[in-house]
């Protein structure tokens, strides 16, 4: 009985080796194909890659970004990092072993040794009337969807009048609503700050996958943004609506807002789809007015973020797919 059980723990061991290593391999190969690689693959090829246990793994590098590193290793551990990431860590704010966990590293360590210049726009621009973001050259994926919009929940696509006269008549003042899809790659300061004046009113957490928003995935598995699980900030600013949408990615399952201790991302009880809402006007509390640059959050690591904003039908972005964005650069006149 003794030989039997210690052959089946061998054998469940080498089992695990085997999927564990086969899935690694499969996502390897399957991220970082070449861009010249036929973008047109099958739907068995992209639901092989769906199934793998890409959730699970985002939650153990979640927890283990939390994990307390031994002041003797981080400046070594940090400084690996940093070089296979192209940042500079004697650039950093403090000393490296100051930092207690990854976790930490990622958010104060990064935002002077990145440059704040390892952020990239992968798609910008008006909403298409028929409602959907180009996900890349080529994808695209549904706002609503994208928002989880409820049934009643109006979001103007297209052109909009939003001026009327003191009679009551309509001014010429034309609104449009605008997206920004930006990453923030492997080697980028991960927290993220308010890009204009404008009062957050609600917040949906919907549970989702946890795929990769790497280019190369995003060209290749239609809808990967809609099946990840986001954060999606909904308020108003001067020209109406503003949605700002962190979206969790393979290792990057955690989201953290400073004003919200009820968010839990990244959790290994959630289930696919799941949605929560919170609104930030009830009884014992009010909307949040946030400020142009004001901290707001966090990723532990790194993922993407989305803008969708109403604003003027006359506005020019001053910026387009593949330009680096640093903070604090105006996007649009």
């Amino acid at each position: 009985t003794g030989t039997m059980g210690r052959r089946l723990r061998r054998l469940g061991l080498i089992t695990l080796g085997s999927l564990t290593g086969g899935s690694a391999w499969y996502y390897w190969r399957f991220c970082t194909a070449s861009s010249n690689t036929d973008d047109s693959i099958s739907h068995y090829e992209q639901n092989v890659y769906r199934a793998l246990p890409l959730r699970f793994f985002s939650r153990v590098v979640g927890q283990a970004a939390q994990v307390r590193i031994p002041s003797v290793v981080r400046e070594p551990l940090y400084g690996s990092f940093c070089k296979a990431t192209g940042c500079k860590l004697e650039e950093a704010e403090k000393a490296a072993n100051e930092y207690r966990n990854f976790s930490d590293f990622s958010v104060d360590g990064l935002k002077k040794v990145s440059g704040l210049s390892r952020t990239q726009i992968v798609s910008c621009g008006r909403v298409a009337v028929a409602g959907r973001i180009e996900q890349v050259k080529g994808r695209s994926f549904g706002i609503r969807e994208f928002l989880h919009a409820e049934d009643d929940e109006p979001i103007a696509i297209g052109p909009v009048n939003v001026g009327t006269s003191a009679k009551g008549e309509v001014q010429a003042s034309m609104s449009s609503l605008y997206y920004v899809n930006i990453y923030l790659e492997h080697g980028a300061y991960h927290g993220f700050h308010s890009p204009v004046d404008w009062q957050l009113r609600k917040r949906r957490h919907v549970s989702g996958n946890l795929l990769s928003l790497l280019p190369n995935v995003l060209r290749r598995v239609p809808d990967v943004v809609n099946e990840n699980e986001r954060v999606v900030l909904m308020g108003k600013w001067n020209h109406g609506l503003f949605a700002m949408v962190p979206v969790g990615a393979t290792g990057v399952g955690s989201i953290e807002l400073k004003f919200d201790d009820e968010l839990e991302t990244n959790r290994f009880y959630s289930s696919k789809g799941d949605v929560k809402v919170l609104r930030y006007a009830s009884k014992d509390r009010n909307f949040i007015d946030l400020t142009r640059g004001e901290f707001m959050g966090r990723f532990k690591l790194g993922s993407s973020i989305v803008l969708i904003f109403e604003a003027p039908s006359d506005l020019n972005l001053g910026i387009a797919a593949g330009d680096k964005l640093l903070q604090g650069q105006p996007i649009g006149s």
